[in-house]
């Protein structure tokens, strides 16, 4: 078994937190608490509710660089949650199920499936009382997050392994009518839409979507579809993703300085400028999808929204950020904070995010075309890690060959 997992190894975390800072070079060295084995043995299906996945292909995500970086901080709310000694990377995956206990009904030996729940909780460690937030399908907001495993400390492995063991229940079947690759994309997709269906556009509103990776290409991609009827700007900084969302339904690119841009796009009034080059202005954009995060664009955001508008909130760090909280109370914002995916109401339906964006995918709703720019086997997984953090301007989604 090849597995890549986060050693929770508190000196190598605070090496790895100076070298992210002073000497990236050191992150691939071995003071790094990332780490690859090789040549594990199999772990046996600890219960008959689990199930073996030979993996395919995984994607890599921000939060796999940040156990790479180091970047949770020691005042984030995780930070005193009870956690295991190892946590395996990679949860955008695609695999083939190879091995069924004899309490699984939902899979078949053959059947392709994903990770669905990768957050710790009841649905990841198997456990038999499920509470209520797991048994409704919204796995993320788990109360177990903290309870043990009632397995112990298994070598489960994960996305970024060559095969992994799993609960059940805490995968979703791929349809037979996605490729690989479109698979590939289903996870960051799913967290696109479940971010636009948790705070709607309206009707003619004026919207602005913070960054053109590969969750802010999908949300303009989901806000069209679930209103065509708005006015969707763009902030991105790289010219290749620019294009790539004004193809995908954005109207335009939020270009020179924000505040300024912002007030002329919104009618708003005049850019007031204070000390130190503080700005601020009155008007702005009805709701603003975040998928930057941190302190720049959480002081930003919501200094470009409306009276009353909407900030939702993807992009993040795991830590705490500073930004001045002024406009928040000021202009009455309302914030709304995003995390992953779980269960949908869409026209009359209550589904699974993972069911209801394989069904647009599949129907030519929603396109993950040109998503996957790069390909890297799992032996050369930091050099997929480097490239995600030098992040040239061609790089959207990469992705682990795990075969």
């Amino acid at each position: 078994m090849k597995v890549v997992y986060f050693d929770k190894d508190i000196p190598r975390i605070l090496a790895t937190k100076a070298a992210a800072k002073m000497a990236k070079s050191l992150l691939f060295t071995g003071i790094n608490p990332v780490k690859y084995k090789k040549n594990l043995p199999n772990t046996p299906l600890p219960a008959q509710d689990w199930v073996r996945v030979r993996n395919i292909a995984c994607g890599l995500c921000g939060t796999d660089v940040s156990f790479f970086t180091a970047t949770t901080g020691t005042d984030s709310a995780l930070e005193p949650i009870p956690g295991t000694k190892h946590t395996y990377l990679g949860h955008e995956n695609v695999g083939v199920v190879t091995e069924i206990g004899e309490e699984v009904t939902e899979f078949k030996l053959g059947d392709r499936v994903a990770i669905r729940a990768y957050m710790s909780g009841c649905d990841t460690k198997g456990l038999k009382e499920r509470c209520h937030y797991c048994e409704a399908g919204d796995y993320n907001f788990c109360l177990n997050y903290g309870t043990p495993s009632p397995y112990g400390e298994l070598v489960t492995g994960a996305g970024w392994s060559d095969s992994f063991i799993y609960p059940a229940r805490g995968l979703a079947r791929i349809y037979d009518e996605l490729t690989d690759e479109q698979a590939v994309m289903l996870e960051p997709s799913c967290v696109s839409v479940h971010s636009v269906l948790c705070a709607p556009p309206k009707k003619s509103e004026k919207i602005l979507v913070m960054g053109a990776g590969s969750i802010g290409l999908g949300i303009v991609q989901a806000i069209k579809i679930v209103e065509p009827d708005c006015e969707l700007y763009i902030m991105e900084r790289v010219k290749s993703k620019q294009d790539f969302a004004l193809r995908l339904g954005a109207d335009h690119v939020l270009e020179g300085d924000p505040y300024a841009a912002t007030a002329k796009a919104t009618g708003g009034s005049q850019v007031f400028v204070g000390m130190r080059g503080n700005k601020y202005f009155f008007g702005g954009f009805d709701r603003i999808y975040d998928c930057i995060g941190g302190d720049w664009s959480n002081h930003t955001a919501v200094r470009l929204l409306r009276a009353r508008g909407t900030l939702v909130k993807i992009g993040h760090h795991m830590r705490a950020v500073r930004f001045d909280e002024t406009p928040i109370w000021w202009q009455e914002l309302k914030i709304v904070g995003v995390d992953a995916h779980g269960m949908e109401e869409w026209l009359g339906r209550r589904l699974y995010t993972f069911d209801l964006v394989q069904e647009w995918i599949r129907d030519g709703i929603y396109s993950v075309e040109g998503f996957v720019t790069h390909y890297f086997k799992l032996d050369d997984y930091k050099a997929a890690l480097k490239l995600a953090l030098e992040n040239p301007p061609d790089v959207v989604k990469i992705a682990i060959d795990c075969q």
